[in-house]
């Protein structure tokens, strides 16, 4: 059974031969550009050494270029959720809970910045090259666990990305552990990408990372590209995993997985309910923590959770004394969502 098993997996192992996409007018996530450098350290094994730094149980955050990435500790800094950068190549069974990618590093940017792809159009793998690994919290709160924004507060047309299989959760699935047990026809290990619109509306992708159908199991082991368009002009993106091997405390397939180069057109939309030209609009000042309207009005700040933190009037609004997170500004003719 087990040779069977892996003749299946040689034979139906997906490996990234996707063409990389032209990237003009298109920002891409690279994680060798962050905001502060020093929130981007790895070990010698290549885990970021931020993993269990964050307040308890708050839902941080890391930043690249105009991507905010969540990141969250909890227990006392013995578990994480969210997403880590890592230049780890471990693609063994029983990766740690940190670090690891099937397929065996980042991808590589060429000297344009755009996606390097070999002579047969498969993107070309560089083991020093961050990308990301993400963990679903299965008992999801107030917050997805697994989120990217923008730091423009603007929305952005999602292009795509790239994904492929965390090891423990690729390994769970063929050969199973104490939890999860081995896939058989017709299982699924599946990652769902939500885009949110400006008006909180959202649209969804799905890919299945493994599945085990007409006899056959396969699995996503390569980069894989994602095509992301139908996602439209988006304030966020999170991601959500599902598994048919679950159970009554969910499910138990290790939830996680391995992103990288996500892309989307660089030119901004102003968000809903504000003004058409960006300089009409809310927007808000990271440097200075202060949210600025076109006009001096009165104003009401809420909480992700839609909790009044704060109200006041004027034309630029210090929220310095804020927790950081997520908030939603609004006005008499516009609301804006940002993240201190």
């Amino acid at each position: 059974m087990k040779h069977f098993n892996c003749l299946l997996l040689a034979a139906s192992l997906l490996v990234a031969g996707n063409n990389a996409i032209a990237a003009e007018g298109i920002t891409t996530l690279d994680l060798t550009k962050p905001l502060n450098p020093e929130q981007l350290n790895f070990g010698e094994d290549g885990a970021w050494d931020g993993v269990y730094k964050g307040e308890d149980g708050v839902q941080d955050y890391f930043e690249a270029q105009i991507f905010i990435m969540s990141h969250t500790t909890s227990y006392g800094g013995t578990v994480w959720d969210g997403f880590a950068p890592c230049t780890s190549t471990v693609m063994a069974d029983r990766a740690s809970y940190v670090a690891g990618c099937m397929a065996g590093g980042g991808i590589a940017l060429d000297v344009n910045g755009d996606v390097a792809t070999d002579d047969n159009g498969n993107v070309v793998i560089d083991a020093k090259t961050p990308y990301l690994v993400g963990y679903y919290n299965t008992m999801e709160t107030d917050l997805p666990s697994c989120q990217i924004f923008f730091n423009d507060g603007m929305s952005h047309e999602v292009v795509g990305m790239y994904v492929t299989n965390f090891p423990t959760a690729f390994y769970n699935c063929l050969y199973g552990n104490g939890y999860a047990r081995p896939f058989v026809n017709g299982d699924k290990f599946t990652l769902t990408i939500h885009g949110v619109a400006a008006d909180q509306t959202e649209k969804t992708v799905d890919v299945d990372l493994v599945k085990y159908e007409d006899d056959m199991f396969q699995a996503v082991r390569g980069w894989k590209y994602v095509d992301l368009s139908s996602l439209g002009a988006v304030e966020s993106v999170y991601f959500t995993m599902s598994s048919t091997d679950a159970g009554e405390w969910g499910m138990n397939t290790t939830a996680m997985f391995c992103l990288d180069k996500l892309m989307v057109k660089s030119d901004g939309i102003a968000s809903v309910g504000n003004a058409g030209m960006v300089g009409d609009a809310i927007t808000y000042d990271r440097a200075a923590a202060a949210v600025v309207l076109p006009q001096s009005t009165f104003a009401i700040i809420y909480n992700a959770a839609g909790q009044k933190v704060m109200a006041a009037e004027g034309q630029r609004i210090s929220v310095a004394g804020l927790d950081n997170g997520i908030y939603f500004v609004k006005t008499a003719t516009g609301t804006l969502r940002f993240i201190k």
